[in-house]
């Protein structure tokens, strides 16, 4: 397996998409195009659809278009989020879910939910 961060064609576009500064962004748009997908095709999608609809994403799509398409950036970048527990997957296809971490990480709380949760958290008075 070539791998990403010592391949100059490769190396920009799997940086992006692990870099503590940049990964949150890419996989809150994965979460949201897992589910949607989810929701449409009453399946999970594959590594490489979710990949490919993430592609559209990119504004920089021309420079990284080989990146985008390389299996070894695909499966080492899921590795990552999902020791981030933004994603979860088995080794069966179509197993992709949002992780454990994406709600809470990914998708801020609302106000009325944070008070809700301070309420269950809340000692009880006997």
């Amino acid at each position: 397996m070539v791998k990403p961060w010592s391949a100059p064609h490769l190396a920009p576009l799997f940086m992006e998409l692990t870099s503590a500064k940049t990964a949150p962004s890419w996989a809150r748009r994965a979460v949201k195009i897992i589910h949607r997908y989810t929701r449409e095709h009453s399946e999970p999608p594959t590594f490489r659809e979710l990949f490919s609809e993430l592609a559209t994403q990119d504004p920089d799509y021309a420079d990284h278009e080989e990146a985008w398409s390389s299996r070894a950036v695909r499966n080492l970048v899921m590795v990552h989020w999902r020791r981030q527990g933004w994603v979860r997957y088995r080794t069966e296809t179509r197993t992709l879910r949002s992780g454990p971490n994406a709600n809470r990480d990914l998708f801020p709380a609302t106000r009325s939910a944070l008070r809700e949760g301070a309420r269950r958290e809340a000692p009880q008075e006997r």
